[in-house]
């Protein structure tokens, strides 16, 4: 099949024929799906590449990555690279080694599954794609004056901006149908055995453990480390043990819940790998968090799953999973955050803490985890 032009997917042969691309995709054999967000976009691209895995079972896949995100996918695909993303003069010479690698490979097709909103994104992903060279490539991109792909599927023919619906609405423009629509994923056995008992350990006298991510990408993301905290100290108060989590950048904000909370309260922030957190994750009752991709690992989880978000964000990136979920934000006049208060976002500045608890306790109560 890497014998078929590119041109027959615009125009016709002297045969009068046109490839589709469907039919071309279903004669491939080797495949590369690029996702080079963070892991929780990774995580609402994995309903995509179930699907293609299902619909097309005769490609071996490879999907690149951030290093990071290899635990997502871990017995999903066949192969996973990573590459250092975005790309920096120091990571030169391994970002070149890589893509030589991948170009060795010769992939019939490549499926880009994230949107590049930015003109020197796609500059970059346009540069990536002509030196990998696939037989065909596809993906979403804005703005479309400089489409680095073969087909360039328009987002507005999308049910809904959802960033998962985009993905599934791009692959059902080829044909593929959506078999799968939620993320989910599963943690290693053995780290879950460990994770039940380290909780058993911090907790002992605790049933019940709600875990918290204070921390997130981008500032405007995080609910303020004092309202965690005020929360932390009133689920103590319930009865409740309180995990913080998350990485080296979120170590002082964990200390400073963990104080307020009083008791019943441990910080392993900085502590865990990113499998040590799924399976953590998978043992706690409740989760708490900013919009982050610990807060969509959480839900794809099945884990009864509370998500703290700009209301900006919620249409496009709100978590979905097979549990319960809820996301919360200030309903305020300036929902549409269009920069009229000064890079404030006052629908997450102004969620109280009092409706958070009682989120909580509602779906404490609603939660089979009871």
């Amino acid at each position: 099949m890497r014998g078929i032009s590119h041109a027959q997917y615009g125009q016709p042969t002297s045969a009068s024929t046109h490839v589709e691309p469907i039919e071309y995709l279903r004669g491939c054999t080797r495949g590369v799906l690029v996702q080079l967000a963070g892991f929780g976009d990774l995580i609402l691209a994995l309903p995509a590449i179930d699907n293609l895995r299902a619909f097309f079972p005769a490609i071996r896949w490879t999907v690149v990555t951030r290093f990071p995100n290899r635990a997502i996918l871990r017995n999903r695909v066949e192969d996973v690279r990573t590459l250092p993303w975005p790309p920096d003069v120091f990571h030169f010479p391994t970002l070149v080694k890589e893509v030589l690698r991948l170009r060795r490979d010769r992939f019939d097709c490549a499926l880009h599954l994230y949107n590049i909103p930015s003109f020197r994104g796609a500059i970059a992903m346009k540069t990536f794609f002509m030196s990998m060279r696939p037989g065909l490539s596809i993906g979403r991109v804005s703005p479309y004056r400089c489409s680095p792909f073969d087909i360039s599927w328009d987002e507005t023919q999308s049910v809904s901006p959802h960033e998962i619906d985009l993905n599934l609405g791009m692959l059902r423009s080829l044909g593929v149908r959506s078999l799968v629509n939620v993320p989910s994923v599963s943690p290693d056995g053995d780290l879950v055995m460990q994770m039940s008992l380290l909780l058993k350990k911090q907790f002992p006298s605790v049933t019940q453990v709600v875990a918290i991510f204070p921390g997130g990408t981008q500032a405007v993301n995080r609910w303020a480390v004092t309202n965690y905290g005020t929360l932390a100290m009133m689920l103590s108060q319930e009865g409740l043990g309180v995990c913080v989590l998350g990485g080296q950048a979120e170590e002082h904000a964990a200390r400073k819940i963990v104080e307020m909370a009083g008791k019943n309260a441990v910080s392993l922030a900085g502590h865990l790998s990113l499998e040590e957190v799924m399976a953590l994750l998978s043992v706690v009752s409740i989760y708490v968090g900013n919009s982050s991709g610990p807060t969509h690992l959480a839900a794809a989880l099945g884990i009864p799953c509370i998500g703290l978000f700009r209301a900006g964000d919620v249409h496009r990136f709100r978590p979905r999973g097979p549990g319960l979920i809820r996301v919360l934000h200030s309903r305020v006049e300036c929902t549409a955050c269009k920069g009229i208060n000064k890079g404030r976002h006052i629908c997450l500045e102004t969620l109280p803490i009092e409706v958070v608890f009682k989120a909580l306790m509602d779906m404490r109560s609603a939660s089979p985890r009871n």
